[in-house]
């Protein structure tokens, strides 16, 4: 088929659609056009650079201090604070690594057939500050609190309510009736 046609079907219909009535979604260049929308998103354009403003101006000024403050340093005292930056940098690189080990074990246990739970309830745990012997029973936890809460939620929506009897209706309509041919 060629595209040609294609695009002069779709131009049509879009004809025809406005012929009806129906109304095709404006661009964001129309919306813009119109003066209520284009002050509001200048607006938000300028809100958006006075915030990543003021977070350049305080990371470059967070740089400068700490140049000065390495600059007053003596030697001695500037390499180890520089040796005490650097191991924590190390630290905090090892507890990253750590959290993701420990999050790739989880996510194994959480497949096993005796702990499966879905994968995405283990965004409740904080592998950061969770010990590798405290993973799968927080895991058993969740899996136990998780099937809890899904039987209490099919039982209650299992309850059936009272049925009512079609027969009372029917001989309280038949005793009315007799009442008032009486």
């Amino acid at each position: 088929m060629d595209t040609n046609n294609n695009i002069g079907g779709v131009e049509n219909n879009n004809q025809q659609n406005q012929n009806k009535g129906v109304e095709t979604p404006k661009t964001f260049d129309e919306m813009l056009k119109e003066s209520n929308y284009q002050s509001e998103f200048d607006k938000k354009v300028q809100k958006s650079l006075e915030t990543a403003r003021a977070k350049w101006e305080a990371e470059a000024k967070e740089k400068q201090s700490e140049a000065e403050k390495l600059a007053k340093m003596k030697e001695d005292e500037r390499t180890a604070y520089e040796l005490e930056q650097a191991r924590k940098k190390q630290e905090e690189a090892e507890a990253r690594l750590n959290a993701y080990e420990l999050k790739e074990e989880a996510i194994k246990m959480a497949n096993n057939p005796e702990t499966q739970v879905d994968v995405s309830l283990l965004s409740l745990i904080d592998f950061r500050n969770i010990k590798a012997e405290q993973v799968e029973p927080t895991i058993k936890n969740i899996k136990k609190i998780f099937d809890s809460a899904v039987e209490n939620e099919v039982n209650k929506r299992l309850k059936e309510t009272t049925p009512r009897t079609v027969n009372s209706n029917i001989q309280s309509k038949t005793e009315r009736q007799s009442r008032v041919s009486i």
